[in-house]
């Protein structure tokens, strides 16, 4: 499916058109399997990259950056935010059925069902009072299924102990034992999950503002554009009419000078028409990458538990910043006057 769309997007209503959804791949138009990050920050499925590769680079499909692969596979690493993203839309969109008396629930009904973090299955609402009544059961952890905690991010897999600290040095979670076995300067970098959890969101916060504030700088500039893009146009047909009047009434000898101007005037149109063009064209280019972003910060935000959120907030942190650092040319290099 990838094959028909390689080249980079040329035009601006291409641009315009091409879906944002953040789970879907621009190239195929559907859900991700195995995205992969370019150095661009545009996303792609894995299979509609693959075989793309030369010389150990791979050119952007929407905007035509170069990017640098590794490896014997010839792609880009895979996006493990994304991949999250994708994964916990996959979790929420399959059939819950209670491990009880094997009831299947609709979407509809999700909000009705419970999840045993001592047992480890779902239970629907009849079945959680008539089997978890007993004294027995007492002790266990049940939960809202939309609360559930995910087993893999609860524990450490070294050690089988919860985590219960955070490194900001080497942004990672922390069993007792990791901390114990820590160097006594390292643990100075240390503290406690909750805390973690809250400098990260604030964190965050301060980088998902700097992203919207670039995605309405560049939503500036590519009406800005647009409008001058217009402009050039309009002011080259009546610069055309000026001259078309003004030499037919002129004798036959000015033909020459007649035709050196039009060209002029045309040779300009293009340049600058070209320019403005490249230049919306780059910056329609980028609109992609900061919604998918910022869809997914707040997608982010809503699906990650606090474990989650410090596996992966800091990668999802030094991106944004690194994308508002990139250089956008916002601004037009030239008026959209055209003279002869």
């Amino acid at each position: 499916m990838a094959g028909g769309i390689f080249s980079p997007l040329g035009s601006c209503s291409e641009l315009e058109k091409a879906n944002c959804h953040p789970l879907v791949c621009l190239l195929c138009h559907e859900p991700y399997q195995h995205p992969c990050l370019l150095d661009c920050y545009h996303n792609f499925c894995a299979s509609c990259l693959r075989g793309r590769a030369c010389d150990g680079r791979l050119r952007c499909p929407l905007c035509g950056h170069p990017s640098v692969v590794r490896g014997g596979t010839g792609l880009p690493p895979v996006d493990r935010l994304l991949q999250f993203l994708v994964d916990s839309s996959a979790d929420s969109e399959e059939d819950v059925q209670c491990a009880n008396c094997d009831r299947c629930c609709t979407k509809a009904e999700l909000d009705t069902m419970y999840f045993c973090n001592t047992c480890g299955q779902p239970l629907c609402a009849p079945c959680r009072e008539e089997t978890h009544r007993a004294r027995m059961f007492t002790r266990h952890e049940i939960v809202s299924l939309s609360k559930r905690t995910k087993d893999i991010h609860k524990k450490c897999p070294l050690h089988e102990e919860p985590y219960i600290m955070f490194s900001t040095e080497k942004k990672s979670m922390l069993c007792i034992n990791c901390f114990r076995d820590m160097q006594g300067e390292s643990r100075a970098h240390c503290i406690d999950i909750e805390t973690a959890y809250m400098q990260g969101c604030q964190r965050l916060d301060q980088a998902v503002m700097a992203v919207k504030e670039l995605q309405t700088s560049t939503r500036e500039a590519i009406v800005l554009l647009k409008a001058m893009i217009e402009e050039v146009r309009n002011s080259a047909s009546e610069e055309e009419a000026a001259i078309n009047s003004l030499f037919s009434r002129m004798q036959e000898q000015l033909s020459e000078r007649k035709k050196t101007l039009l060209k002029a005037v045309q040779s300009q149109h293009e340049e600058k028409e070209k320019a403005f063009k490249e230049q919306l064209a780059h910056l329609a280019s980028l609109l992609p990458t900061l919604q998918v972003h910022l869809v997914t910060c707040s997608a982010f935000l809503s699906s990650a538990n606090k474990a989650e959120f410090l596996d992966l907030g800091y990668q999802l942190m030094e991106r944004l910043q690194r994308i508002v650092k990139l250089p956008h040319r916002l601004r037009p290099a030239q008026t959209s006057k055209v003279e002869s």
